[in-house]
């Protein structure tokens, strides 16, 4: 057996000890999956506030008509 190979794999028999590789592999999802579900939440907010600006903006650009005033003119 060659002494480098061996040095080598000292971190990864210790870390086998330490941590099981299944283990790593579901950290590996469920980072995955939070990344996933972090993006989907970032969108979605996104979303919601455009939404909400151009609720905002379309508000705003409908003043109330006051009740004592006559209706607007129809364009001819």
């Amino acid at each position: 057996m060659d002494i480098t190979h061996f040095f080598q794999s000292i971190p990864d028999k210790l870390g086998n000890l330490i941590v099981p590789s299944h283990i790593l592999e579901t950290l590996v999802i469920m980072k995955t999956a939070i990344i996933l579900i972090t993006l989907a939440l970032l969108i979605s907010s996104i979303a919601l506030l455009i939404l909400a600006l151009s609720h905002h903006r379309s508000k705003k650009s409908f003043k109330p008509i006051n009740p004592n005033s006559s209706p607007p003119a129809l364009p001819k």
